[in-house]
């Protein structure tokens, strides 16, 4: 339930929900307090306003009330409901970037397709540009021929002095996600 009102909270902080609001609610005012009673010839839709305030105040102001709250509870309930049911997604398209340890993906030679920005810090700094590289060439030819994805290795990372252990999915497109995770010491 938080998620649902951070969601609400970020998208009334949003100043965008506000115009759109402000455009759509306009549009529709004008549709109804001028473009309906113009085509029913009802006379000076201006007038016609006029008189309707005059009589039905709280009534007119009802409806133009209504006018702007519609489509800025439209606006808010559409992004909050796409924003949750697509939060799997964003979680998992995040993964790699709230990782601590290395996670990437690698084409069958070995060479780097895909990795996030932390992981690409710890490449850079260790001159990383191969899967054969950080798992060395004995666990990438592991990692390669398990096409399951269900086994996993230990391996040893030299120069930071630690061990990883290597999980793996290959994936459609004759890739293969490798997530390291450091053991503990």
């Amino acid at each position: 339930m938080s998620l649902i009102f951070r969601l609400i909270r970020g998208k009334l902080q949003d100043r965008s929900t506000y115009v759109v609001a402000l455009i759509v609610g306009t549009l529709i005012s004008l549709y109804g307090q001028v473009f309906v009673p113009w085509i029913r010839g009802g006379g000076d839709p201006f007038v016609v306003f006029r008189d309707e305030f005059a009589h039905r105040p709280y009534l007119t102001m009802s409806s133009i009330f209504l006018a702007y709250a519609f489509p800025l509870c439209v606006g808010i309930y559409s992004a909050v409901a796409a924003r949750y049911k697509n939060r799997r997604v964003e979680s998992i398209a995040d993964f790699p970037e709230r990782k601590p340890d290395p996670v990437f993906r690698v084409a069958l030679d070995g060479s780097l397709v895909e990795l996030g920005a932390r992981t690409r810090e710890f490449f850079e700094k260790y001159n990383i540009d191969s899967a054969q590289k950080i798992l060395g060439l004995e666990a990438w030819e592991k990692v390669k021929a398990d096409r399951s994805g269900q086994n996993h290795l230990t391996v040893s990372f030299d120069p930071e002095g630690a061990e990883y252990l290597v999980r793996h999915t290959p994936t459609t497109n004759d890739q293969i996600n490798v997530y390291l995770t450091r053991l503990p010491a």
